[in-house]
């Protein structure tokens, strides 16, 4: 998978999370949905706290001057934001479920996952620690 298709996957990305949310049947308070929303909005906030607002990408490209961040959630997973989307996006589909939503679903999940494989690399290029930092840390989510 080449950065090229950054573009494009980001435009899927943003297009799977509006028609999972748009699709959502709001009637109800679900408290397990609600659990997974309020983790996905910590882990998100953690994340931006210790990367720093100005420091995000949502393109998988590397910036100028970029430095490998590797305390805070970054310790134990390198990509908590898409973590939180797939947190979130688990809590609507306990709201409501169907076969359409959960395709819709897993089409974010493999979204998501080609993002990770062309950051990985480029990560993997750019920085010589790299494959140090992945043996002790998980992709998505830490080992439970």
């Amino acid at each position: 998978m080449k950065s090229e298709y950054g573009g494009f996957l980001v435009a899927c990305q943003f297009i799977l999370i509006l028609l999972l949310a748009a699709t959502t049947h709001w009637s109800k308070i679900h408290i397990p949905a609600l659990l997974l929303f309020i983790a996905a909005l910590l882990l998100a906030g953690w994340a931006i706290k210790v990367m720093r607002l100005g420091h995000f990408n949502i393109l998988p490209t590397i910036r100028d001057g970029a430095v490998l961040v590797t305390h805070g959630p970054y310790r134990y997973i390198r990509h908590p934001m898409y973590a939180s989307l797939l947190l979130g996006g688990v809590g609507l589909l306990l709201i409501s479920c169907s076969w359409l939503r959960l395709a819709g679903f897993f089409a974010l999940w493999l979204v998501l996952y080609l993002k990770v494989r062309i950051e990985e690399k480029l990560l993997a290029d750019h920085f010589p620690d790299y494959s140090l930092y992945q043996k002790r840390s998980r992709m998505l989510f830490p080992r439970l």
